[in-house]
């Protein structure tokens, strides 16, 4: 009895996927109406001028046709495209949307009717294209695993091309890079994409850059003995501190803690600040190379003796 269950599966399956596959097939086949958000871009190649305001980010497109037609529609990722170079050269640029929808949705299947688009009217302000060199500048830091630092990193290429109107190109002094990554650890290269300024206004080459660095593992040392400075004191004046050495306690990038040498670290008290003084203790101020962090200093206030 369950082996007769068990035969009788496959065809039950096969004959549930024939059932799905014809009723799809036939409610496809009808007809349908939709309406998709296309994305608005423009297409600069072999152009002389460029867009300065008037676009829309996007669309709204109203479409009757067969299911399948309309599901390919939306599969193909359609967008409404401008291509300057088919323009004429002028300052304003009217676009009548639904009867001219035809001309500028890329791609556009043929069984398809456009019945609406929204907004039905798009004025765009045409002027001389430019293009222009800025260099690249991270838009947020870096994020590397936690207990790493990033120590370093390059932007390759480390600069963009701009293209677009030239009252908004001409004022970009740098273009911003979003890091995509997370939790880096060691050395890293991954790809960052550019900011979407003033998009679609803008055309940026190329649309994507290789950040590449190192992110190093975290520590901290301890030092002690280190001797106190004494900064701006007249010959005549004789000032003693007590204590004369602090211990530090610097955090950072193994690699940079084990470059760390003496003469890199800076404890200075400055003679002007003991003159002023009036609570008889003060805090002794201590430089260290960059990435390095002062965590802990002790005795973190200083008392002194001035001698006049």
């Amino acid at each position: 009895m369950v082996k007769q269950v068990w035969a009788r599966v496959p065809a039950f399956f096969g004959s549930l996927l024939f059932a799905i596959s014809l009723w799809l097939f036939v409610a496809l086949s009808k007809q349908y109406v939709a309406t998709f958000s296309l994305p608005v871009s423009i297409k600069m190649e072999g152009a002389l001028q460029a867009v300065s305001s008037g676009l829309p980010k996007q669309v709204n497109v109203k479409v009757s046709g067969e299911g399948w037609k309309i599901l390919a529609f939306y599969l193909t990722r359609a967008e409404w495209t401008i291509d300057l170079a088919n323009e004429l050269q002028k300052s304003m640029l009217v676009i009548e949307t639904t009867p001219s929808a035809a001309q500028y949705i890329k791609p556009l299947p043929e069984a398809l009717t456009v019945l609406e688009v929204q907004p039905a009217q798009l004025m765009v302000s045409l002027e001389k294209k430019v293009m222009k060199t800025v260099p690249l500048r991270l838009a947020q830091t870096i994020v590397p695993a936690s207990g790493f630092v990033i120590t370093d990193y390059t932007l390759k290429p480390d600069s963009v091309i701009v293209s677009g109107a030239a009252s908004l190109v001409e004022p970009i002094e740098f273009w911003e890079v979003i890091p995509q990554s997370t939790d880096l650890k060691g050395t890293f290269t991954t790809r960052a994409m550019l900011a979407d300024n003033l998009s679609p206004y803008l055309s940026v080459t190329p649309s994507s850059v290789m950040l590449s660095g190192t992110a190093d593992r975290l520590a901290q040392i301890e030092l002690v003995d280190v001797p106190i400075q004494l900064v701006g004191a007249p010959a005549v004046q004789t000032v003693t501190l007590i204590p004369n050495k602090l211990k530090l306690t610097i955090g950072g990038a193994v690699s940079d803690l084990e470059a760390l040498r003496p003469e890199d670290i800076m404890v200075q008290v400055n003679y002007n600040d003991i003159v002023a003084d009036t609570t008889g203790a003060l805090q002794a101020t201590v430089t260290l190379p960059k990435r390095l962090r002062l965590l802990r200093q002790y005795p973190e206030q200083l008392q002194y003796i001035l001698r006049r």
